[in-house]
């Protein structure tokens, strides 16, 4: 079964704040080191970080967790955790959804697309999610891309169409 590392996103947003984020962000590096993940990569400007990571759900929750529980409600209240993701549903003639995917962006510029549920017979061995999707294909996306959504969305269409 293949285990999902998403692209999630870690905002410390120290502008609305009157608390120091420094000690989120001594705690973040510190968690992502002991659980040994290493594409991460950071930006930081004034009174935001912005961290990206590419890890397992499992540990991104945990992490989440941990800080929401490790510092006080006015720290917590700032830092946002987040994946990128787009659900797609494709509807017939009566409204009814034949089609439901989820696309997660998985890197920079790289997303996978799950089926959910829908009329398609796809082999539950190809990459379980959470025990209710299954993978379906990679689309890469130059990082530049505009109009993201009609792009990832464009590509289930046409991915749709090989089938018929």
């Amino acid at each position: 079964m293949k285990k999902l590392k998403l692209r999630y996103h870690i905002y410390l947003l120290e502008e609305y704040s009157t608390v120091d984020i420094i000690k989120i962000q001594e705690f973040i590096e510190e968690y992502l080191k002991m659980n040994s993940v290493e594409d991460v990569s950071n930006q930081i400007s004034e009174g935001k970080i912005i961290y990206y990571a590419h890890l397992e759900t499992k540990i991104f929750e945990e992490l989440a967790s941990k800080v929401l529980n490790q510092f006080d409600y006015e720290l917590s209240e700032y830092t946002i955790f987040i994946h990128n993701h787009c659900h797609i549903d494709r509807y017939n003639d009566i409204n009814d959804i034949i089609h439901s995917v989820t696309a997660y962006q998985i890197s920079e510029t790289v997303w996978e697309f799950y089926y959910e549920d829908g009329i398609l017979d796809v082999p539950k061995n190809t990459g379980i999610v959470e025990g209710q999707t299954c993978y379906l294909y990679k689309l890469e996306i130059e990082s530049t891309q505009k109009n993201l959504i009609n792009t990832i969305e464009n590509s289930f269409d046409n991915w749709l169409n090989t089938l018929a």
